[in-house]
């Protein structure tokens, strides 16, 4: 995650070093044979580049805003489980307490079926992300196993579907016909772990307009192999000065920008991959984590 613009710079630079040696490359190689075989022999008209360009940059500016717009929803999403948790483990913790709302047999035992619910809205969270990263069946803990078995959890199925039933089924048992409302409750919030769910597959197993994000990189691929041809050499100072060569970097940047552009496009459009630019999955659901366990702690 990039939390400075520090070292937002680095990552860009990491992003940017590539593009810029190989446009420099390029740009050196076009300056050169139009040296070589007559000054200007190779420009095209810069109507050309006008036109294209123009038509570049708008879909450089559609494919940005509709990727950063997937990866706004992406971290919406993880904002709203994380809501979505607090309030369910606090809601636990305060309707267990009350001993009226538990049947005979849970109320001796309260501290046992809050902890157990804690670590399955736990382990929710863990598969969840896990799903997320294309790993359904991880390495689970001995304590998870042990929880699965408890729970009759069947690690062969959907097991973040597993999980939820497994939740709702210990609600509807240990909660007295008296506490309709904070089961009512309680079950809202599982509903809403199930939107969340399936919120962030939709997006997950959803291409971001592949064909378009494939018409994208042709068309400013083109265009960036255009761009020496168009602008031509810099006549500064004479042919003889070498002050021309600065068209090279001049090509180069250019380039670059619309190459980094779509770029950076790709990346935000696959808000849940595991790179610098994607949604901070793995740290709110270690913060998510660590909420449940402080009110775990608290039995």
């Amino acid at each position: 995650m990039i939390r400075t613009e520090k070292q937002g710079f680095r990552e860009l630079l990491i992003i940017v070093l590539p593009y810029f040696v190989l446009c420099a490359a390029y740009a050196t190689m076009v300056v050169f044979l139009e040296e070589y075989f007559g000054d200007h022999i190779l420009k095209l008209s810069a109507q050309i580049g006008s036109v294209f360009g123009l038509a570049v940059a708008f879909f450089l500016g559609f494919r940005m805003n509709s990727a950063y717009d997937r990866w706004w929803e992406a971290r919406k999403i993880f904002g709203e489980l994380t809501n979505t948790t607090r309030s369910f483990s606090a809601k636990i913790y305060t309707y267990i307490q009350t001993p009226s709302n538990l049947v005979a047999d849970a109320d001796n035992s309260k501290s046992v079926v809050a902890s157990e619910l804690m670590d399955l809205t736990c382990c929710f969270i863990n598969q969840l992300k896990n799903e997320i990263h294309e790993k359904p069946h991880p390495s689970y803990t001995e304590e998870a196993k042990l929880l699965f078995e408890i729970y009759n959890i069947d690690l062969n199925n959907k097991v973040s579907n597993e999980i939820l039933m497994a939740l709702s089924l210990k609600i509807e048992q240990i909660f007295s016909d008296k506490a309709n409302f904070e089961k009512s409750d309680l079950m809202q919030h599982i509903n809403q772990f199930y939107n969340i769910q399936g919120k962030a597959e939709r997006i997950n197993n959803t291409p971001f307009l592949k064909i378009y994000s494939a018409f994208t990189r042709v068309t400013v691929t083109i265009y960036v192999l255009m761009i020496p041809f168009i602008i031509g050499d810099i006549d500064i100072g004479g042919e003889e000065s070498y002050l021309e060569l600065l068209a090279i970097p001049l090509f180069a940047i250019v380039s670059t920008l619309f190459l980094t552009i779509n770029k950076l496009a790709n990346l935000y459009g696959d808000p849940l991959e595991e790179n610098k630019t994607s949604v901070p999955i793995e740290k709110i659901c270690q913060n998510i984590i660590a909420n449940c366990q402080e009110v775990k702690r608290k039995w």
